[in-house]
């Protein structure tokens, strides 16, 4: 008795999770819905071609794999290593031409500044990324801090 009472509870959890389990572009939407009281952002748009999915948030930028039931995060871009503490102030991202634009704006909690680690950066794949140095855009490894 027992036994076939703990079946017909493995079965009607079983049932259920498949019932109600969400496909990825459910997910997605949630995961805008969760992330824009923040001022984060779900952009979808396409890149040489492919389509591409990505979150902003909180001055971290990720590619989101969408899978039927998952979504796989991977950062993308993110601002420097600021030594004392900062908060993201400002985020933006958007397509201009050929090229996705991000930017970041953090500022040091207590110091009163500006603009502490962020900047305006553009890609045309989502991996290899520029930013604006002057007037010019070099590689993310070559600009000034």
């Amino acid at each position: 008795m027992m036994f076939a009472l703990g079946v017909a509870v493995f079965a009607g959890l079983w049932v259920y999770a498949i019932v109600t389990r969400k496909s990825g572009l459910q997910k997605l939407a949630d995961l805008a819905e969760e992330v824009r009281p923040r001022g984060g952002q779900v952009f979808r748009t396409t890149l040489q071609g492919e389509p591409r999915v990505f979150l902003l948030d909180k001055c971290t930028l990720y590619s989101l794999d969408v899978s039927d039931t998952e979504i796989e995060r991977t950062e993308a871009l993110s601002t420097d290593f600021y030594f004392f503490l900062d908060v993201c102030g400002k985020q933006t991202i958007e397509m201009e031409g050929e090229y996705l634009r991000v930017f970041f704006s953090t500022q040091a909690i207590g110091a009163g500044g500006g603009n502490t680690t962020g900047g305006d950066y553009r890609s045309k794949d989502g991996l290899f990324w520029e930013k604006r140095s002057g007037n010019e855009w070099v590689p993310r490894k070559e600009a000034q801090r």
